[in-house]
């Protein structure tokens, strides 16, 4: 049964990481539910993640950013949740850690704000960093195209939930920091006086930043019907095409790539940035735009185009 009965109400255990963003993103989510679907209550079933436990050493060490969904998905398949919420970014999109031929991304709701944000107190650009600035980041993504604009920056490894990197940047650990809008966004964080969004120009976010995915099991037709009320069809577009370029250059948890699709109309725009493995300052890039019924032909001519500037190359440390 797909769907559990308690006292006439139908009810869907949502599996979710025990951090504040993941326990507050998955509560709008279940709050989204329940109005689209009157009778139905949505019960968040936390499970802690090997991506939140090791907190020393860097994602790209210990298994990537596949060490966020592991849990969530193990439960899944051993049925203890119905469905998992998470960050798009985290789901692998190539050497997953689970074998995830029975589960299916059922929806992507409308995507918040992709953009990356700077933390950096009254200083409001990278342009305005001190000299020899040390800038706290986990992402290989980030290190490169930061590198690239500012190549006297000193970069160093950050891990931690978001509320614990702020308290550590506001403590004067970092000169500044920086984190994706959306989560600090969802997590209620955001800070004028203290946060500037990085635009697009300077550093392209992760593929499916800002983004959700609704996870369940494949052969649970009636959860997937509930959660396809929240699909929205543009980021499902955008998103596919930004894990399209990941997966065109056979990206691991080493590999900094960034890649950024939106929609406009009937027309589809992708851009593409990658870094050196290791996160090197050298980055090259690509742009493409068509119609959004040829989105896979926008893609194709992105990744050819990374490839005849030695992409692969690039990734590979050659």
């Amino acid at each position: 049964m797909n769907l559990s009965e308690q006292s006439g109400e139908k009810v869907l255990r949502l599996g979710t990481r025990g951090s504040l963003l993941a326990k507050m993103q998955s509560q709008q989510m279940a709050n989204a539910l329940e109005h689209a679907c009157p009778g139905l209550r949505v019960e968040l079933v936390v499970c802690v993640s090997t991506g939140d436990r090791i907190q020393d050493r860097p994602l790209h060490e210990i298994g990537g950013k596949g060490l966020f969904t592991k849990e969530l998905e193990e439960a899944l398949l051993r049925r203890e949740v119905d469905f998992a919420v998470h960050s798009l970014k985290d789901v692998p999109v190539t050497m997953p850690l689970v074998d995830t031929s029975e589960l299916i991304i059922a929806a992507v709701p409308a995507r918040e704000d992709p953009r990356d944000v700077l933390v950096a107190g009254q200083v409001r650009s990278i342009a305005e960093l001190k000299k020899n600035a040390l800038v706290g980041t986990g992402s290989l993504r980030r290190t490169s195209q930061l590198l690239s604009l500012r190549p006297d920056l000193k970069m160093e490894m950050i891990r931690g939930n978001v509320d614990t990197r702020l308290r550590k940047q506001r403590e004067g650990q970092y000169d500044a920091i920086v984190l994706a809008m959306a989560g600090v966004r969802r997590a209620g964080l955001y800070d004028e006086a203290a946060m500037t969004p990085i635009e697009i120009e300077q550093m392209l976010p992760a593929a499916g930043q800002g983004a959700l995915a609704l996870e369940c099991r494949r052969d649970a037709a009636t959860v997937r019907e509930v959660l396809a009320k929240l699909e929205d069809h543009a980021a499902r577009v955008c998103v596919e095409l930004e894990r399209g370029v990941v997966l065109a250059l056979n990206g691991d948890c080493h590999s900094p790539i960034a890649a950024l699709a939106r929609v406009e109309g009937n027309e589809v725009h992708l851009a593409a940035r990658v870094g050196g493995r290791g996160g090197t300052g050298c980055v090259i890039r690509a742009a493409s735009k068509g119609p959004v019924d040829h989105a896979k032909d926008v893609l194709r001519e992105v990744e050819m185009m990374l490839k005849e500037q030695g992409a692969e190359r690039l990734l590979a440390g050659s």
